[in-house]
């Protein structure tokens, strides 16, 4: 299936969504895959600054045609370095939560509601790491019923909000976020950068780690287990 899309059809689930995200005139919110409209239909009720991002052209042009007033952007969320709105929601397939929430590490939003299959965090490094980063409260399971196409896995409603971070939460962010960089020298930056030392203090405050040589972004929950550990 393209872009692993499973368009939500239940209407009253689209109102719950809406109410989890207690939006106000005021609010910028935007939506990560507008899909059909469905969900876009509620939020223009609440607020005139919504912006939709669709990857798929043929539904690009199927919203821009229904919603004349909203900021429709024809793109992938994943090319975006970080988003800067009030409100974030959507409907997200497992193929970009781990991308996601990379970029939302790097934001500044109020609360974010997302569509997730249920548990996709559970015993792995983004769970790990999430929970360092973001307070996450669980609100609803969602049958499979609501959805068309209907997906192999359950799904859920989950709220995110920026957790604020101490000096250790900040350390592990600023790793996290060098994901193209081995770990020695992204523990090098982060501790010149979060704890103002030189880099040869950076240097010898370095664990003892047999994965120094590894990317950030190729380090397994066991490996994310241990650097926390030795922080």
């Amino acid at each position: 299936m393209k872009f692993d899309q499973h368009f939500m059809v239940n209407k009253e689930l689209v109102k719950k969504i809406t109410g989890y995200l207690d939006i106000n005139d005021e609010d910028s919110v935007l939506e990560i895959g507008g899909g059909k409209g469905i969900l876009t239909e509620e939020l223009i009720k609440k607020t005139k600054n919504l912006t939709v991002i669709e990857i798929d052209t043929k539904l690009y042009l199927h919203l821009k045609n229904k919603f004349t007033d909203v900021d429709i952007i024809n793109d992938n969320v994943l090319h975006f370095y970080k988003l800067e709105y009030d409100k974030i929601v959507g409907n997200l397939p497992y193929s970009i939560i781990e991308g996601l929430m990379r970029i939302l590490v790097n934001s500044d939003f109020k609360l974010a509601v997302f569509t997730v299959p249920r548990d996709f965090m559970k015993e792995n490094f983004l769970g790990l790491l999430m929970n360092i980063f973001f307070d996450i409260e669980r609100l609803d399971v969602i049958s499979r019923k609501a959805f068309n196409p209907m997906p192999k896995v359950t799904s859920e409603f989950i709220r995110i909000k920026l957790k604020k971070l101490d000096k250790k939460a900040s350390f592990i962010k600023e790793i996290y976020l060098q994901s193209d960089k081995k770990l020695k020298n992204a523990l090098i930056n982060s501790f010149y950068n979060i704890y103002d030392l030189t880099k040869n203090q950076a240097k010898a405050k370095i664990p003892k780690l047999k994965f120094l040589s590894k990317k950030i972004y190729t380090l397994n929950f066991d490996e994310w287990k241990e650097l926390i550990e030795h922080i």
